[in-house]
């Protein structure tokens, strides 16, 4: 793979992600690819660039020897700006200028700057959003089978559990636990050892980054845990959440429970896409989500 040149998108480093954060702020982007766990989750997978000014910044992921541009991190008067220096670096060394996991809305707004480029999206990649009370509540005819098992498991271990914030006194006991919810198995698996990987490194980056945790206990032993962010001034995304899958209920409790103590100021809740993943998209499709959100890739590739 050729090397893109450091004096022009340099390599994200540990010092660098308060700064991402910093820029994210002043976008509310509402799209799952574009929130700073996912991008310390999947570093490994989607190594991260980044160039930029005071006006705005650009990140850049490599997947499988290409080069893709995140949507620019800035607000609406310096667009146009950000996504033209974007390009203009692409076409000097050669790459076409490709984008990734652009929203509807920000896609458009490319088009209207580059009329030639070309915007796919698929099904794989759309974000499922749902209302924040209904994951709290579990209300409703849609969600009875769900509400079931919470409260099946809140009447097996009546007394014996309960919901705590994460923190530095309780987060060597959720490293801990998750050291046991992986299988050794799941190192054969790419995905799922670089998801195992990305959980690590988000939990060596509690305080530094912002996020919000917690945990379940039955019997004094953590057997559930949740991670989410603020993505936007009204949506939060989950996104990590394990639990024990052999204890029936569990993660209808961890996501009840987490969603009502640190993230019920917001009227959504971004559970991320599925992967396409079959699996997966059930269980997501099973919780009825209130809206999709679609993805685009945008490519103007060399004339």
């Amino acid at each position: 793979m050729t090397e893109l040149p450091s004096h022009d998108f340099m390599p994200v480093r540990e010092e660098d992600w308060p700064l991402i954060c910093s820029y994210l702020q002043r976008c509310n982007y509402e799209e799952s690819n574009h929130n700073v766990l996912d991008m310390l989750m999947w570093l490994d997978w989607y190594p991260l660039f980044y160039v930029g000014t005071e006006d705005y910044l650009l990140l850049m992921v490599v997947h499988e020897g290409q080069f893709f541009m995140y949507m620019p991190l800035c607000d609406e008067a310096h667009f146009a700006e950000a996504i033209h220096r974007g390009r203009s670096i692409f076409e000097h060394y050669g790459y076409p200028f490709r984008m990734c996991f652009y929203t509807r809305d920000i896609a458009e707004k490319v088009r209207k700057l580059l009329p030639e480029v070309t915007m796919t999206s698929s099904r794989d990649d759309q974000d499922y959003v749902y209302e924040t009370q209904k994951m709290i509540t579990l209300s409703g005819k849609h969600l009875q089978k769900k509400r079931n098992h919470l409260n099946a498991f809140c009447r097996e271990y009546e007394g014996r559990w309960n919901y705590e914030t994460m923190t530095e006194e309780n987060l060597p006991e959720v490293r801990a636990y998750f050291r046991t919810w992986v299988k050794p198995e799941s190192e054969q698996d790419e995905k799922l050892r670089q998801e195992r990987i990305g959980v690590e490194r988000v939990l060596d980056m509690f305080g530094q980054v912002p996020y919000k945790g917690g945990l379940i206990r039955i019997d004094g032993q953590v057997k559930a845990f949740a991670i989410g962010t603020r993505e936007s001034d009204r949506m939060c995304q989950e996104n990590i959440e394990k639990a024990d899958e052999n204890i029936r209920g569990l993660y209808q409790v961890i996501m009840s429970q987490f969603l009502q103590h640190e993230m019920s100021e917001y009227q959504y809740v971004n559970r991320e896409d599925d992967f396409g993943e079959e699996n997966l998209r059930h269980a997501k499709e099973s919780l009825h989500p209130a809206f999709m959100i679609e993805k685009f890739m945008i490519t103007e590739e060399k004339k």
